[in-house]
């Protein structure tokens, strides 16, 4: 009798064995298909009512495991008399390997002898000895069957040859199942007992490890109740009880004590037909040892990843990144060379470019090495596809052209991730071997396509980093420029308005020396007149004095006026009048040769004139006054030729200069830091024959190399607010360079003085 089941455990297909045995009538639908429900209905049915749970136990347990199962239960035969039945099921696989049911057959053993039914199996399987007695009851049935049937032999004769092919079959899988359990068995590391409902071993199976003593102790004592500890031993006596009372699979954790240390066991029982039951021993300590060597790799693998992608985005710098990657895994896959290559298109023949790399010393360097994509073959293409390239053997590459090309630069193993980033760049990661074929590990791939997750990030941060300077240099630039000519514009500004200032005050200086000039010539050009006026009438007096004796009157009046020290003092008080008049004229002369109103380009002008003449008007801040003593000046003048020049301007620059110097001394006096009598020197010479030198120093408390490196800087000052505005020296270094292309230094040090110096070229 034969039943087959689907992988839903609905049973699909019983044969017509089977429903003349049971004697019931097989139910169909309008299609004239048996309902799968009707079946398990018509199977039940017929099962003795005791033996319905234990057998529905077995087939629903088996299911899971895929496994081969028996089951022994009485069947209602059409007589309605109960059979044994011994029932034997093999899994169903399609050629894919999926499981598709269960197939099994049924064998009436009621009438077989009971030392037919197999016990032991010393020589061959249990399952394959019910295979052979299942066979010979079967026979026998179809024989009864050929001869009850004879009238309709043809019929019969084809059902027959397809049941006898399905029994064979069943047999044969039956065949593979046992070989294919045992080989199992062999490469599993659990240890396998059968046992009967006392707990003797019937036989044992060891896997392909296991962590437990000699099992002939185990063969030798029968019992393995007896072998184990008490207290283990108690625990599975519970268990086959359980088992053997429950028809159900039992599981529990144990120790055991060995001579080197107590291990963790696993047991599992579960129920086999004829009150039997197989135990799986499972050692919880290689399980365990493996998990935590699995978690291990894991996070080694993990960390490995982690130290990496931290190494890599410690760097913002695009080289840094590629050169900390590249490194890493050299390092950890213990190649020959691992490097990184950019494919740069923008070109007319695109090429691929090695920027990076890592490599044994012994081996040739690839940087700057640029292979075009026609030289790499279907390798380049993969790249730009995102394909991973994994070559174990290069000897045995189809490809002729990346075999070629791999030849020659002496790889034998080659492998390549892509890096397409966000910025559209493509490169690729490479992994090369030199040393015999390589089989690049599943475990390898993974952690490189980690790493080139992290590292496409990285790239990405880098670009957009690189981009960012760069536009921040831009724009800083930019703001330089902004700032340059802010700076200019307003140095211009402040040029222009002191240029206004100064030719402002030029033509008042100018005009009130005019006005000044005509009463003073006026004064001057009558004093020598009114001397000689006074001298006459003076000498007239002393003839009347002479000559004539004076009236009582007269007498007294010379007496009250004192005419003696008239005659004598109005002589000198013409002089000084004549003195203070000439002074007057100088000052004037000063006054219009230092506005030069009529010299506004370049002509040819005595330099110690205009120095000249802008210390006459600063003659009053070189006296002595509260708090400063007298400013000494001492001339070293040269022998100068009429230099060439913008005289108005130049004189600006002695000025300020001077200014500057006397400034500086009175700020040296109120500070107490001077040790000598206040002076300053004023040098001119001829250099070379070609360039004129003014020197003006002063011996003041000079300055620090911060205030000299901005000294000439536009508004720069360290006077108080009011005493200066900061462009006086910046607008004579534009004069000097900008105007006579000349020079104008300072030399100082702290407590030294300063010293600056005009150079102008003559020609």
């Amino acid at each position: 009798m034969i039943w087959i089941a689907g992988s839903d455990t609905l049973y699909q297909y019983f044969n017509a064995v089977w429903w003349e045995f049971t004697g019931q009538c097989l139910k169909t639908d309008r299609n004239g298909s048996a309902s799968v429900e009707d079946n398990r209905n018509t199977w039940a049915s017929s099962v003795h009512p005791e033996d319905i749970k234990g057998c529905e136990d077995i087939y629903y347990s088996a299911f899971p495991l895929h496994d081969s199962f028996q089951r022994q239960y009485r069947l209602r035969r059409a007589d309605g008399k109960y059979r044994w039945i011994l029932d034997t099921a093999a899994p169903r696989f399609a050629t894919d390997g999926s499981f598709l049911g269960y197939i099994g057959y049924l064998v009436d053993v009621t009438d077989v002898e009971i030392e037919k039914i197999p016990t032991h199996d010393s020589e061959v399987s249990t399952e394959r000895k019910l295979a052979q007695i299942a066979l010979e009851v079967e026979n026998q049935n179809l024989k009864v069957t050929v001869e009850k049937q004879a009238i309709e032999l043809e019929t019969v004769f084809e059902q027959l040859q397809g049941e006898i092919a399905q029994r064979c079959q069943v047999e044969e899988q039956l065949r593979q199942k046992t070989s294919e359990l045992a080989a199992i068995l062999q490469v599993l590391p659990d240890l396998y007992f059968r046992l009967d409902a006392d707990g003797t071993v019937l036989d044992f199976k060891a896997g392909k490890t296991h962590n437990l003593p000699s099992l002939s102790e185990v063969v030798q004592v029968q019992q393995i109740l007896e072998y184990l500890p008490p207290a283990v031993a108690i625990r599975f006596q519970k268990a086959i009880t359980q088992v053997l009372v429950t028809k159900s699979s039992v599981s529990f954790d144990y120790v055991l004590p060995l001579p080197f240390d107590n291990s963790h066991f696993q047991a599992s029982l579960s129920p086999l037909p004829w009150e039997q039951i197989i135990v799986l021993i499972r050692d919880l300590n290689e399980s365990t040892q493996a998990s935590v060597a699995k978690f291990q790799i894991l996070a080694q693998r993990e960390a490995l990843i982690n130290r990496i992608a931290n190494q890599i985005r410690a760097s913002l710098e695009l080289n840094s990144i590629l050169e900390t990657a590249v490194q890493e895994i050299h390092k950890i896959f213990n190649i020959d060379h691992c490097g990184f290559v950019w494919y740069r298109q923008n070109t007319d023949v695109p090429y691929w470019e090695v920027v990076s790399e890592a490599k044994y010393p012994h081996l040739n360097s690839l940087l700057g090495f640029k292979p075009t994509s026609s030289e790499i073959g279907p390798i380049a293409t993969k790249s730009l596809n995102k394909e991973i390239i994994q070559i174990d053997n290069v000897a045995t590459e189809n490809d002729s052209i990346a075999r070629k090309f791999f030849t020659e630069l002496g790889f034998t193993a080659f492998m390549s991730l892509p890096v397409h980033t966000q910025c559209g760049e493509i490169g690729a990661f490479t992994c090369s071997y030199c040393s015999g074929f390589r089989p690049w590990e599943e475990s390898e791939v993974e952690l490189l396509e980690a790493v080139i997750v992290q590292l496409a990030i990285a790239i990405d941060q880098a670009k957009l980093y690189q981009q960012s300077r760069t536009a921040a240099q831009i724009a800083q630039e930019k703001a330089k420029q902004l700032e340059a000519a802010l700076q200019e514009l307003s140095s211009t500004q402040a040029q222009l308005i002191q240029t206004e200032k100064m030719s402002s005050l030029g033509h008042l200086v100018a005009g009130v020396a005019h006005e000044i000039n005509n009463p003073v010539n006026f004064i001057y050009g009558n004093i020598s007149h009114a001397s000689e006026y006074i001298s006459d009438l003076l000498h007239l007096i002393k003839l009347y004095q002479r000559h004539y004796l004076p009236v009582p009157e007269v007498e007294k009046q010379i007496k009250a006026i004192d005419l003696d020290f008239l005659s004598e003092d109005l002589p000198k008080i013409l002089e000084s009048m004549n003195i203070g008049a000439e002074r007057i004229r100088q000052i004037v002369l000063s006054l219009r040769n230092f506005s030069r109103l009529d010299e506004a380009g370049m002509k040819p002008v005595d330099i110690h004139e205009g120095l000249d003449n802008t210390l006459l008007l600063l003659q009053n801040r070189l006296k002595a006054k509260v708090g400063c003593s007298e400013i000494k000046v001492s001339k070293e003048y040269g022998n100068l030729p009429a230099v060439n020049c913008y005289a108005a301007q130049l004189n600006q620059v002695f000025m300020n200069l001077l200014v500057n110097a006397i400034d500086a001394l009175e700020e040296s006096f109120v500070m107490g830091k001077m040790t000598e009598k206040p002076k300053i020197r004023i040098r001119t010479l001829i250099e070379n024959g070609d360039r004129l030198i003014i020197s003006i120093a002063d011996n003041g408390h000079g300055m620090s190399p911060q205030v000299q490196s901005r000294l000439f800087d536009p508004f720069f000052t360290t006077k108080p607010v009011g005493k200066g505005t900061g462009i006086g020296l910046s607008i004579s270094y534009q004069i000097v360079v900008e105007k006579h292309k000349g020079q104008l230094q300072c030399f100082s040090a702290p407590g030294e003085g300063a010293e600056f110096v005009v150079t102008i070229p003559l020609s």
